[in-house]
């Protein structure tokens, strides 16, 4: 028993702690190019919309960095990064962003954010999907028929209300 004891203790010391499900962490890939940025986007701005609007304006060559950040289902304002793709336009970002979609395991607004994304880089494989998805969940049928009937306000930059 001793040396079972030991050998658990062992095992579990050699692994790196993983993060628990309500624990948000801050990625930031792509340090430190892109650190400002990313401390930007992590402060608390006092209303949501300035958190994509720092992703925005970083424009197109933060696409890379913002990909592999949101691949992390814990990221904290993981929800405010998947959108700026969008309205940054860049193709790069599609098969990140479709998979976000696809996955059963991602929470419904995840999936409704992927796909105005989606809809916003491209909208003929916007639309394609949006056809696929409705009726899946509230959030992802609401976004889809905003895209079938082409709602003025998926275009809108994220504001305060």
């Amino acid at each position: 028993m001793k040396y079972l004891h030991i050998f658990v203790v062992l095992l579990i010391g050699s692994y790196p702690a993983l993060p628990v499900a309500d624990q948000e962490v801050e990625y930031r890939s792509g340090a430190p190019k892109f650190e400002e940025v990313w401390n930007q986007f992590y402060a608390d701005p006092g209303h949501e919309p300035e958190l994509a609007d720092t992703l925005i304006n970083a424009r197109r060559k933060m696409t890379g960095t913002i990909c592999e950040a949101i691949k992390h289902i814990d990221m904290k304002c993981r929800r405010y990064a998947i959108e700026p793709l969008g309205f940054i336009g860049d193709n790069r970002a599609l098969p990140t962003l479709q998979i976000i979609l696809k996955d059963e395991k991602e929470k419904d607004y995840f999936h409704g954010d992927a796909l105005k994304a989606i809809y916003l880089i491209d909208e003929r494989l916007g639309t394609t999907y949006a056809n696929e998805f409705i009726g899946s969940n509230e959030y992802l049928t609401m976004i889809g028929k905003a895209i079938l009937t082409k709602a003025s306000w998926l275009k809108e930059r994220p504001k305060e209300d």
